[in-house]
């Protein structure tokens, strides 16, 4: 499950996407589910990534297919929370190589254009997006609607500018809104989703009831803790946010080292002390970023939050 700290590129590359890759009219629902595969997906929320993993090998006996599927989703909620860039790499070796049929396959996927995106590899990982997104569109399940919604919320606001061309993101937004509150396994990510389609049009209020809504049903969870801080900074509660952020740096200090999680408190703790004019603060923060650790896995920091250090020279 992850909560990417990106979402679906508006770019070239998803309009690449649109004009290249096939379409597919595929109708599918889930069906009846193995108690166990809701059980990793819980696990995979809680954080428990050993069990997760121990779990989808129970699985493998009678669903080899969705159990390689599973693993891979445990090994992306390991980068996206552990920062364990060598899990992505794996997770997208192995979601290229199991297959599945129907719904699982069309996750599956779906979850390799994520981890192509998050490797570098954004035209290949936005065709796979593309391709898993279309073959949900056709669907009644409301977990695959919800899929196709994000991938749809995205192409629709790319195109928005053509004329008479049909913008149905009101839509989108609503399916999202129906699989977040409903969906028993897949409602951290569509809850994700929302949050930044929210972020984007500048509605914070809307995506911080979003971020405390997660934080009731999974609660401490650490990144949904770092959505929060990002939703009270944008609405200019810097001393909550800063609070905040300070408590994320230090667990997953202790839980990880310094990953990428740790860094991006790190980094959002720089702006928030420059916006509150707490200098002694801001510069402590930024003489962490200057170590050789931070120069090391910089690249993999999220693009707008580097680049808006760098514009007020706070880098």
């Amino acid at each position: 499950m992850h909560f990417s700290f990106r979402t679906i590129a508006i770019s070239i590359t998803l309009l690449c996407s649109a004009i290249f890759a096939a379409p597919s009219d595929s109708s599918f629902a889930l069906g009846e589910l193995d108690p166990k595969i809701e059980g990793a997906m819980k696990a995979i929320v809680a954080r428990q990534y050993t069990e997760a993993s121990q779990i989808a090998k129970d699985i493998e006996a009678s669903e080899k297919n969705v159990a390689c599927i599973v693993e891979g989703m445990v090994k992306i909620g390991r980068y996206d929370d552990l920062g364990d860039t060598t899990a992505l790499q794996n997770a997208a070796r192995q979601l290229d190589n199991c297959k599945s049929t129907g719904f699982w396959d069309a996750l599956r996927i779906f979850e390799l254009g994520y981890a192509q995106s998050e490797l570098g590899h954004s035209i290949k990982g936005a065709m796979n997006t593309r391709a898993g997104a279309k073959t949900f569109e056709k669907s009644k399940n409301e977990d695959a609607r919800a899929f196709y919604a994000i991938y749809a919320y995205y192409m629709d606001g790319a195109l928005s500018w053509i004329p008479f061309v049909s913008d149905d993101r009101p839509s989108h937004l609503k399916a999202l809104q129906s699989a977040a509150k409903n969906s028993r396994l897949f409602w951290p990510l569509f809850t994700t989703s929302l949050v930044w389609m929210h972020y984007d049009r500048g509605e914070y209020g809307e995506a911080l009831k979003l971020a405390n809504t997660a934080l009731s049903r999974s609660p401490g969870h650490p990144v949904f803790q770092q959505i929060k801080a990002d939703m009270l900074y944008r609405q200019g509660n810097f001393k909550e946010a800063a609070e905040i952020y300070e408590q994320s740096a230090k667990d997953y200090l202790a839980r990880t080292g310094k990953s990428i999680r740790y860094w991006c408190a790190a980094a959002n703790l720089v702006r928030i002390y420059a916006d509150m004019k707490n200098e002694q603060k801001m510069k402590a923060w930024q003489e962490t970023l200057k170590s050789s650790e931070f120069k090391g896995i910089r690249h993999w920091m999220p693009g707008s939050l580097m680049d808006d250090l760098k514009k007020r020279d706070l880098i």
